[in-house]
């Protein structure tokens, strides 16, 4: 088998195990929610709920280890702590310039005190953040080498967005009262600087943070993605993203 082939096998081995937990589990919410059970309270939404939010994660770890990675060097790719403080810095400023650009454009609007932002950061790796086991780890880098970066990290938010559809037909989701193209636009802005940090970094780790950071940012502020004001936020966020691919001094192999 090729090098192309194993990469591509990978990919939708991956990406099988990633839908078919996904809709086993969030389809099966769904479905019941709309005949009357499982509501967010009920004994058994929080385990099919948590079990579709880590499908990703789940998938990642059944494939990479199919392919012969070990699970040690699995945990250590995705937990790995041990950085470069300056790729640590792109990803403060990052989530500093979603915050920043998020209140300009009046997409966040301050709604606890920031000293939260950190502990639900920590809170937030779990919950969310261990999504990037999976997209960033296998399917981003993946991608790259069957196309060019941009559609690469564009085809990976659109994946992405589709991940989450069933989230929006769910009672007890923060999405369920989202407009869902607003929050795609905004999913594909978060991708591309996803993709950055794994271009620029080599860390899986380093987007687990960014992805958990985000999330936290998302519940201290107050969230509106419902106006031309999204697609300026998101665009400024790619922008700024894709710029940072151009500072030599930030690439991991400098």
């Amino acid at each position: 088998m090729t090098q192309q082939e194993q990469t591509k096998r990978i990919t939708l081995s991956y990406l099988l195990i990633t839908f078919v937990i996904m809709g086993l589990t969030w389809g099966s919410i769904c479905i019941a929610q709309k005949y009357g059970y499982l509501k967010n309270n009920s004994t058994m939404f929080y385990p099919l709920y948590i079990l579709g939010g880590a499908s990703t994660t789940i998938a990642s770890f059944i494939t990479l280890t199919r392919a012969g990675v070990s699970p040690l060097e699995w945990l250590k790719n995705v937990f790995g702590l041990k950085q470069k403080p300056i790729h640590y810095f792109v990803v403060l400023f990052l989530i500093c310039c979603y915050i920043g650009i998020g209140l300009l454009t009046k997409n966040f609007k301050p709604a606890m005190p920031l000293v939260y932002l950190l502990l639900y950061t920590f809170t937030s790796v779990m919950e969310g953040g261990l999504e990037e086991a999976g997209w960033r780890y296998i399917l981003q880098p993946n991608f790259e080498k069957m196309m060019p970066f941009s559609l690469a990290a564009l085809l990976t938010g659109a994946i992405w967005g589709l991940w989450h559809i069933p989230l929006f037909f769910m009672t007890g989701t923060s999405q369920q009262n989202m407009a869902f193209g607003a929050f795609f636009i905004f999913l594909i802005s978060f991708s591309f600087s996803l993709a950055v940090i794994r271009k620029l970094t080599k860390s899986v780790w380093l987007c687990v943070l960014f992805h958990a950071a985000l999330n936290a940012a998302c519940t201290v502020f107050a969230v509106e993605l419902n106006s031309i004001n999204t697609v300026i936020f998101s665009l400024s966020m790619v922008l700024i993203s894709l710029s940072l691919l151009k500072t030599k001094k930030l690439h991991h192999d400098e």
